[in-house]
């Protein structure tokens, strides 16, 4: 889910309908994942009266960089 939404600029509905019909995961699942990525500061969305993009945090930011690093990508690394 973070790489879905920072790769894509549209509403956190959308994505996530989008995400569903694409992986096979159950709606209900996606927006509890979305709710706890949200409590964890990790995204940020708006609400029915504050439409917004879902957007990455700059801690979801740092956590993609540490994903792809372990991938073979760019990332972070600390010393001992």
């Amino acid at each position: 889910m973070l790489n879905a939404v920072s790769e894509r600029d549209q509403s956190l509905t959308s994505l996530l309908k989008q995400l569903s019909e694409e992986y096979g995961v159950p709606l209900s699942t996606l927006k509890l994942n979305a709710r706890i990525l949200r409590e964890l500061k990790l995204i940020s969305y708006g609400s029915i009266h504050n439409k917004k993009s879902a957007r990455l945090e700059d801690l979801g930011s740092f956590v993609m960089g540490l994903v792809n690093h372990s991938r073979g990508g760019l990332g972070v690394q600390f010393s001992d």
